[in-house]
């Protein structure tokens, strides 16, 4: 078979990326991007990785007897052309802090996952070795959307439309004497603005809980550009500090699409396996826009209420989408 050929039908199947690092004789860090990586076994754990042999980083993982693979985000694709190119301190043009731990291999610091192992096997595989390592340390610092490489190009998962999504219109709280007055039925939405507030949030729960009605803390202003970094920390915090309270992120200042898209595609998935709920601002129908672009980037659940997107327009969009609304507490 042609080179060319068996290339072009590989180059088919999506993979993520990471950068294989190991240490050469002297201890000099060595890196390069790959992604003929797999996981081999559980019991003890084992994963695996592919060099060709003709590159130098193959020669230093069979001295050194170990390597480390970093799995890189999707917004970490330049620390991946910067290994797969001909920098001469590609550790330092990669702009990110790296970290040794069991075996001295470098991890960045920042991946959305690393392993650090040792050699245990290595095979030979035509032009190419397979080195089998055994994890010593792993590590996921950076919860994130992966990065992937498909038809010899970089790229990112691109989420498809849910098959149904909920509509729930909350009670807004801000203390908890304030549950009194919800509906029944409806749920209590309780706006933070970071986890320091979790006091406050605990005892709104609790009341909601004594008249069996659901709560949902939201992340406020979630969606400003220099909030980024405290909406994710904050719904970190709160997932973890209240895994039974639905949590969710709520528009204040009149948020961009692409914006909304960057800030939930990392959301969704530092929630799970919970869901999250988003509260989108109508603002002259780029609601509507928020909202699909909330519903590709993996969002099932909508809240509404004074200002935002209201629920006859929302069912009108899913509709149109062809996807199924499944009503939820409190929806009209």
């Amino acid at each position: 078979m042609e080179d060319t050929h068996f290339r072009s039908v590989l180059a088919q199947w999506p993979s993520g990326v990471g950068v294989v690092t190991t240490l050469g004789p002297d201890g000099a860090w060595h890196g390069m991007t790959a992604s003929s990586f797999c996981s081999v076994s559980l019991r003890p754990p084992l994963v695996s990785v592919c060099l060709g042999n003709h590159l130098p980083t193959r020669a230093l993982v069979e001295q050194a007897g170990a390597f480390a693979i970093s799995f890189l985000g999707k917004d970490q694709a330049h620390i991946g052309r910067i290994f797969a190119g001909p920098h001469p301190d590609r550790f330092a043009q990669s702009g990110h802090r790296w970290q040794q731990h069991e075996t001295g291999c470098p991890v960045l610091a920042r991946a959305t996952g690393w392993l650090d192992c040792r050699v245990v096997h290595a095979y030979p595989g035509g032009d190419h070795t397979i080195f089998v390592g055994e994890v010593l340390a792993a590590g996921t610092p950076h919860v994130t959307a992966p990065l992937l490489f498909h038809s010899r190009a970089w790229g990112q998962l691109a989420d498809p439309l849910p098959d149904e999504i909920s509509i729930s219109t909350s009670f807004l709280t801000r203390e908890p004497a304030d549950v009194a007055a919800a509906p029944a039925g409806s749920p209590v939405a309780v706006f933070t603005p970071g986890g320091g507030d979790l006091e406050r949030v605990r005892r709104i729960c609790a009341a909601a809980a004594q008249r069996g009605l659901s709560a949902i803390a939201y992340a406020t202003d979630a969606f400003a550009p220099d909030r980024e970094a405290d909406t994710l920390s904050t719904l970190e915090y709160l997932t973890s500090a209240l895994p039974e309270v639905e949590v969710g992120c709520h528009e204040v200042g009149q948020a961009s699409p692409l914006q909304v898209r960057r800030v939930l595609q990392d959301a969704v998935v530092r929630v799970r396996p919970a869901n999250l709920r988003v509260r989108l601002l109508a603002h002259h129908g780029l609601g509507l826009v928020n909202a699909l672009v909330a519903m590709k980037s993996g969002v099932r659940c909508f809240d509404t209420g004074a200002g935002s997107v209201p629920a006859q327009d929302l069912r009108q969009l899913a509709d149109q989408l062809g996807v199924t609304v499944q009503p939820s507490q409190g929806s009209n």
